[in-house]
């Protein structure tokens, strides 16, 4: 019979697994990706909707990917050169008002992020003096971290080293911004790693150990210098073949398409129907994994197949596997990793740059919480101009709820999407002084949308890597959000290095033993 690999779960991770396998397996080897609803691409969504006679997009979830040298960034990038889709790319210039000004809102004011030394020289905003003291509290504080600690939180460390007015200020808004998150519950290991390992392993402060980080990083990466080589070479090959697209991306901050973040993970779904070895099961959620008595990997679909497989890949979310493995006892990691309730409000008016300020948007921290409804608010128009063609509109995205989402809206079961809307409205008019008759709003809830990294997190993770080997005897591997980071590029990279490098599909008679958490959780661990 021949072999066969389930992919669970149709969202980014899930689509960019199944797109890696289908390059890498001969035809006589059979990818399955299963999707419990009747729409592939998970919280990427993007929508053209008309109003007015104008039409636009409203971006639902993620709306730009960063340009760079990093592996998630070039990963991203590299898939977008293999599903050609670079004609489709609107690029974001490194010296635009979206690239350089970002806000935070703080004392009913519009505070303009330092982009650099030119910045600090005109003088800091309110919200951001805090952090010249900040830094200099650190250095002159000896070493005060909690005895034999392994985590603390967000909130914990940055007070502790920098001052409680820099964490509710600042990281309490960046954080707003990534996970949806209250930096008192979320993990400082995790999230701020370097910091964290510089405060940990030295007496000199946070400041002066980053030196010493970076040595100990430069040790690290000494370990995949044979891989890194590759990745350069492929990465070369590729801009000699297409010059024009990649000298854009060079001279870009960030990027999307011109039709929306959707334009990524349909590219995923049309290559893959192509792919005759690809069956896409989509509207059949997976209700149960269990071993055969052959040995091999089962899954268990809603209307009652069994599907059998010889290794699956599981991108489900973590709450999803406490209910499709039963009776068996669960890891520390689904059990205690709370997702963020998000509603992502899309706002749009028939005149153009009618915001106060050009840049790319603001977050709203922990000390303005009483004064906004809001996590903050995208600039869509001013970011990514192009995507308004010639139509006369701006475009605003006003995102909602998170850590205080109960308390502000009640129950998300039940919330309605007026009151959102309203809400929304409400955080323009007052914090961006905009008055005028919006031409269309669209409130779209996206419930247990991002996963919380809370204190303990990397422990949990460990916990987590031992389970997956402990099921379905080694023929079962993780990916998703959930793992090493909840952005498109990082999801996209650990599936690339699950399938490209940890996988040995040249034998999957015998089990893999791979839990695809074995690079990430090594990120974790320093060299002394």
């Amino acid at each position: 019979m021949a072999a066969t690999i389930s992919v669970l779960g149709g969202g980014i991770s899930g689509l960019s697994a199944a797109w890696y396998l289908s390059q890498r397996l001969p035809p006589t080897v059979k990818v399955q990706l299963i999707e419990g609803s009747s729409r592939l691409g998970g919280w990427v969504r993007s929508e053209i909707r008309q109003a007015g006679g104008a039409s636009f997009l409203a971006e639902k979830g993620p709306r730009t990917l960063r340009t760079g040298g990093s592996r998630e960034a070039l990963a991203v990038l590299e898939l977008v050169d293999d599903l050609d889709l670079r004609s489709k790319v609107v690029a974001v210039s490194k010296m635009s008002a979206a690239a350089r000004n970002r806000y935070i809102y703080f004392n009913g004011e519009l505070n303009c992020m330092p982009s650099g030394l030119a910045s600090l020289l005109t003088g800091l905003p309110p919200a951001v003096r805090c952090l010249p003291r900040g830094i200099f509290h650190d250095l002159i504080t000896s070493k005060n971290a909690p005895e034999d600690s392994t985590d603390e939180s967000v909130h914990s460390f940055v007070s502790r080293r920098f001052g409680e007015e820099v964490d509710d200020n600042l990281a309490s808004a960046v954080m707003h911004g990534i996970y949806a998150a209250d930096t008192k519950e979320l993990s400082a290991r995790a999230l701020l790693y370097p910091f964290w390992l510089a405060d940990h392993t030295g007496k000199t402060g946070v400041i002066r150990g980053l030196r010493r980080v970076a040595k100990m990083s430069r040790a690290n990466s000494a370990r995949f210098s044979v891989r890194d080589s590759m990745e350069r070479q492929d990465n070369d090959s590729r801009r000699a073949k297409a010059p024009e697209f990649w000298e854009m991306i060079d001279e870009a901050s960030m990027y999307s398409f011109r039709n929306g973040m959707q334009t990524l993970t349909e590219g995923l779904v049309s290559k893959l129907q192509l792919r005759s070895n690809v069956e896409i099961i989509a509207g059949q959620p997976a209700t149960k994994i269990q071993q055969g008595t052959d040995g091999m990997a089962e899954v268990v679909l809603a209307d009652g197949q069994i599907l059998s497989a010889n290794h699956i890949i599981n991108t489900l979310p973590l709450h999803c596997l406490r209910d499709i493995f039963g009776d068996v006892r669960s890891s520390s990691l689904i059990e205690n990793t709370p997702y963020a309730d998000v509603a992502v409000v899309n706002v749009t008016y028939l005149a153009k740059q009618i915001e106060p300020v050009d840049g790319f948007g603001y977050l709203v921290p922990r000390a303005s919480a009483g004064d906004s409804k809001a996590l903050g608010v995208v600039f869509d128009s001013r970011a990514l101009p192009a995507q308004d063609g010639d139509a006369s509109i701006s475009r605003l995205t006003v995102m909602l709820g998170g850590p205080r989402f109960k308390s502000l809206f009640g129950d998300p079961g039940s919330v309605s999407t007026t009151v959102l809307e309203d809400a929304a409205l409400e955080t323009i008019r007052n914090q961006l002084g905009i008055q005028m008759a919006p031409a269309d709003v669209d409130a779209t809830l996206g419930r247990r949308c991002i996963p919380s990294y809370t204190v303990g997190y990397v422990d949990r993770l460990k916990s987590m890597h031992e389970w997956v080997k402990s099921q379905l005897s080694g023929r079962m591997s993780v990916a998703g959000a959930a793992y090493g980071g909840p952005a498109v590029p990082q999801c996209i990279l650990n599936t690339r290095d699950l399938v490209n490098r940890h996988l040995n599909l040249d034998a999957l008679d015998t089990p893999q033993n791979v839990t695809g958490l074995e690079e990430i959780i090594s990120n974790f661990e320093y060299i002394k």
